[in-house]
């Protein structure tokens, strides 16, 4: 990055600002992470660069729902979503992608305030785009979305369908995260329907995994 400043390269310091973030959100550190991807977006604004605008965006989203902050977070989702709707481009493998990642930011806050009916349209239509992309990952994490909600309305069987379809896909894109999550879901359904044994057997699976995944 002091290099990329050094040459006056903003497209360098955009690009490097992107991946520092992130990897700052993966270290937990939420608001040097919010810091860096704010510079990021000043930058694409900079640039009139709009695919990197509505990453940025997205990106700053996730770190303040990640800190349960969610009127931030719905606040640059949907500016995000909006970036998207108003871009010419909407076609492509990036402007799809970035549409579906908005979308998914936007299903899990609503997932969180517990508006379900909201959460379940915006993440089915996100799976489609994920499934137009054949983006195994995608698929997975917008699967596991719909197994919580199931899971929240107490559907359990229907949960054990989409969290399986999500474990499916997290093999298919060898996710190590989405596997180990997906173990922490399959524990979550067998203490609800009270088998300890087997929840508990899950549990110590998704935990062992702790050092490939990140600290959130």
């Amino acid at each position: 990055l002091t290099e990329y400043e050094e040459a006056d390269n903003l497209v360098g310091q955009m690009m490097t600002l992107k991946q520092l973030g992130k990897h700052l959100r993966e270290q937990n550190k939420f608001a040097d992470a919010i810091d860096i991807h704010t510079r990021g977006l000043e930058i694409a604004a900079q640039l009139c660069d709009t695919p990197e605008i509505v990453y940025a965006l997205n990106n700053i989203g996730t770190n303040y729902r990640r800190m349960s902050m969610l009127e931030d977070a719905t606040t640059f989702h949907y500016r995000a979503l909006k970036y998207c709707e108003e871009y010419s481009d909407k076609e492509t493998y990036g402007a799809k992608k970035n549409k579906v990642v908005s979308l998914n930011g936007i299903g899990n806050i609503s997932l969180r305030l517990k508006d379900y009916e909201t959460a379940d349209s915006v993440f089915r239509a996100a799976l489609k785009g994920e499934q137009e992309l054949g983006s195994a990952l995608g698929q997975a994490i917008n699967y596991a979305n719909l197994g919580a909600i199931y899971e929240y309305n107490d559907q359990l069987d229907s949960a054990w369908v989409y969290f399986r379809k999500s474990m499916e896909m997290n093999q298919l894109a060898k996710s190590d995260l989405g596997i180990s999550l997906c173990h922490g879901y399959f524990g979550e359904l067998y203490e609800l329907q009270n088998n300890i044994d087997s929840a508990i057997i899950e549990y110590r699976k998704a935990y062992a995994m702790k050092d490939m995944i990140d600290a959130w």
